[in-house]
């Protein structure tokens, strides 16, 4: 191999490797949530004032359409089931709802892991929501300000319905953080 194919040869290396860094980020940029997490605790609605279970919520922002891992063009929500009292907690995503401040419903979402999760005493569990825009709509045209997020749990066989509000960070620009990728 003469000097030029070589030098050829690690330019067209260099370009490949340049390339690949450039991927873009899975996440539109200006889509930060506060609280980061927002944590609920679930107490139980015959007067015990004992906390079953905490749950701690984040919106991870607006994810662009990933078709090789499955994930549609969606807000991300991460969810961590703590069961931290002596009671049997049962957690099903298909209770899952978001919204806007407008009430503008998104798509039901796509959870990972889908099954529904029942926990024990003690036991903690987490889960990724991914719920799709409506059909043909971005998010910059939907006024995400605000979103409210809704879901269900039952302790010890009764529903309990819960909430959680978050406020877009104004400026809230796109920050590398490597545990957004999972």
């Amino acid at each position: 191999m003469n000097g030029h194919s070589l030098w050829m040869g690690t330019l067209l290396g260099l370009v490949t490797l340049a390339g690949s860094g450039c991927a873009q980020p899975p996440y539109e940029p200006g889509y930060r949530y506060f609280p980061q997490p927002a944590t609920v605790d679930v107490l139980r609605r015959d007067g015990n004032h004992q906390t079953p279970l905490t749950v701690l919520v984040s919106v991870l922002g607006v994810h662009r359409a990933d078709p090789k891992n499955d994930i549609p063009y969606s807000v991300v929500v991460r969810m961590r089931f703590e069961n931290v009292g002596q009671s049997h907690v049962i957690f099903d995503p298909r209770s899952l709802e978001l919204v806007t401040g407008t009430l503008r419903p998104f798509e039901p979402p796509i959870v990972r892991p889908s099954q529904t999760l029942d926990l024990t005493p003690g036991q903690r569990q987490e889960v990724t929501a991914y719920f799709p825009f409506p059909p043909h709509v971005k998010a910059e045209n939907m006024n995400m300000r605000n979103l409210r997020l809704r879901w269900e749990v039952k302790i010890d066989g009764v529903t309990v319905p819960q909430t959680s509000i978050f406020e877009r960070v104004p400026g809230g620009g796109y920050e590398e953080d490597t545990d957004l990728y999972y």
